[in-house]
């Protein structure tokens, strides 16, 4: 169940596990899982009242996704840390910047909204000239051939019909 909590619900709980009781406890008592009360935990001790706030939905650039996933990769900071340094959501989000980065190296980690793009636009450098006379007669011979050889398949149907009607 995906239930939003203010920030005031919040600070409560995070107030009331820094005075002293268990994360496990506090947890429990206000029917929340342990990570993300740790994750409050976290926001709070690192930004504040601030960090208890909503966030926005940021759409990061690719070179401070690099920054972070190469921070991770590096050992230098874990999942948790990172979100708390450079303020990211969840680890989720980092997780899936890794993935993409070791995948697709840096290009996937730029930013691919929207539907893809299924046939390519033609390119302003193409210029289409006018075809010569020797062209214009190759294309259009090669159109007939074709023309040729499927009125050459119809007949052919069209007769294996009518041999069919006579069996009959």
């Amino acid at each position: 169940m995906n239930k939003k909590h203010d920030e005031i619900f919040k600070g409560k709980v995070v107030k009331e596990y820094l005075s002293g009781d268990s994360l496990t406890a506090v947890a429990l008592k206000w029917g929340l899982s342990r990570s993300l009360l740790t994750r409050w935990v976290d926001r709070y001790n690192a930004f504040g009242d601030q960090g208890l706030l909503p966030k926005e939905r940021l759409y990061q650039p690719a070179e401070f996704k690099l920054k972070v996933v190469e921070r991770y990769l590096s050992g230098v900071l874990s999942l948790r840390d990172c979100c708390s340094e450079y303020g990211i959501a969840t680890e989720s989000i980092v997780l899936s910047w890794v993935n993409k980065y070791k995948l697709l190296g840096v290009h996937g980690l730029r930013e691919q909204r929207g539907r893809p793009k299924l046939m390519k636009k033609d390119s302003p450098s193409k210029k289409t000239q006018p075809l010569t006379r020797l062209e214009e007669l190759e294309k259009e011979n090669l159109y007939l051939k074709a023309e040729n050889e499927l009125l050459k398949k119809l007949e052919a149907l069209a007769q294996a019909k009518k041999a069919q009607k006579k069996k009959r």
